[in-house]
Formats: C-alpha cells, structure tokens, sequence
C-alpha cells in the first residue's frame, strides 16, 4: 500500500515531508507487529529491548544511565521500566561497589529464558514485514535511514 493510500493524501509539500511521513507509517506498522508478537508474551517492545541490551553484555552488568543511551526507542523513565522487569524476575538491580549513587543492572536466568522464547517470533515478525525486500534493498534501506540520521546527536 503506497503512503498516499494509507493515509488518503496525494500531494506532498515536499519530497521530504513524503518521505519522512513514510518513515512513520512505517516504523508504527512494524511497531505494531513487534507488539502483537511480544503481547502473548507479557512483554512490551520497550521491555523487550531492555532485555536485549542486557543479554548483549551478558554477564557483565549495565549501569541504568548506559542502558538508556542504548535504547532505540528513548523512553525518560528507564528506572521504571527496570522495575517492572525486576517485578518480574527477569532482571536483577543492585548498587555499584564503586559508586552507591550507581544502580547496576543485569538480566537474570528467566531474563535469558524468556528472550530465548521470545527470537523465534520475533524473528518471524522481521521477515514477514521485510519479505518483499532483497539483502540488497534491505542493505540500501539501512544505509539510507543510517544517513538520514547522520546529524543526530
């Protein structure tokens, strides 16, 4: 479905806005998916890359500053979000030996667990939006959006 069906609009005031606003309905359609796949699972996106995160610096432990540098989806309250995983086992939180002011986080057995549970369906949700795509086109997206965001700080 072009943009200008999805969103009943034909005229653009520029390329850019056209393609901008393709980006959007785009990264709400997958979002979408992502969710409806993670939902079953009790698991939100954002929790979800938390997860993923911390199973990328497994065992060594993240402090919550670094982990909310490494979002893709910027959320300001990162210690909530660590403290509804934690509700649930899937990490653990602890003070810094080094620095008391600092939390220090780690994923847990069942962390490991459930994001195990979770790479199949995951995995069949990016193939499923991207099955129209080449390696080829899949690499120029990612080229293109990785410019697009060249400027961000």
């Amino acid at each position: 479905m072009t943009l200008a069906d999805l969103i009943q609009q034909h005229e653009f005031a520029s390329p850019a806005q056209e393609a901008v606003l393709n980006v959007f309905a785009t990264e709400s359609w997958v979002s979408g998916e992502i969710a409806a796949a993670l939902a079953p699972h009790g698991v939100t996106e954002a929790q979800y890359n938390v997860l993923r995160i911390l199973r990328g610096s497994h065992p060594a432990r993240l402090a919550c500053s670094d982990i909310g540098d490494r979002l893709v989806d910027r959320t300001p309250d990162v210690t909530r979000l660590l403290v509804r995983l934690e509700k649930h086992g899937l990490v653990e939180r602890r003070r810094a030996e080094h620095d008391r002011r600092v939390v220090e986080v780690a994923i847990t057995p069942d962390g490991l667990d459930t994001l195990a549970t979770l790479d199949g369906p995951v995995d069949r949700v990016m193939e499923a939006v991207t099955e129209h795509l080449s390696d080829d086109d899949l690499a120029t997206l990612s080229a293109l959006l990785e410019r697009m965001r060249a400027g961000q700080q």
